[in-house]
């Protein structure tokens, strides 16, 4: 039986920031083959990220949540780590459990890097 994951979370940045995160994220539509993924899977997976549409007050948010396999995890993972790095001040934190109940992670995104706790 295939083992699935929940990932869900959220990047807090500047305006003009949400287009490097979408430009990113189209980046990886034909690197399936990388995450041992399906064109299909990764292009179901990149559909699980919600942009802000309209300005409120000052920071603008990228939101991400789907259920996927670890590919997916490892998909959606090596995405934020290429996001720090291009934006270094942008913030954020994931949340990814198993549906095996096995113990929770988090992802923390913060000063160009992704640490996991």
């Amino acid at each position: 039986m295939t083992q699935y994951f929940n990932v869900r979370g959220f990047l807090d940045c500047d305006y003009g920031d949400l287009r490097v995160i979408r430009e990113t994220v189209a980046r990886y539509a034909d690197r399936g083959d990388q995450f041992h993924l399906a064109e299909e899977s990764v292009a179901l997976y990149l559909g699980g990220w919600l942009y802000q549409e309209r300005e409120i007050n000052w920071i603008a948010h990228a939101f991400f949540g789907a259920s996927m396999k670890s590919g997916g995890v490892d998909l959606i993972f090596d995405q934020l780590r290429e996001i720090a790095t291009l934006i270094p001040e942008i913030e954020g934190a994931f949340f990814v459990d198993d549906d095996e109940g096995g113990p929770s992670r988090r992802w923390s995104v913060a000063n160009g890097y992704v640490s996991i706790s």
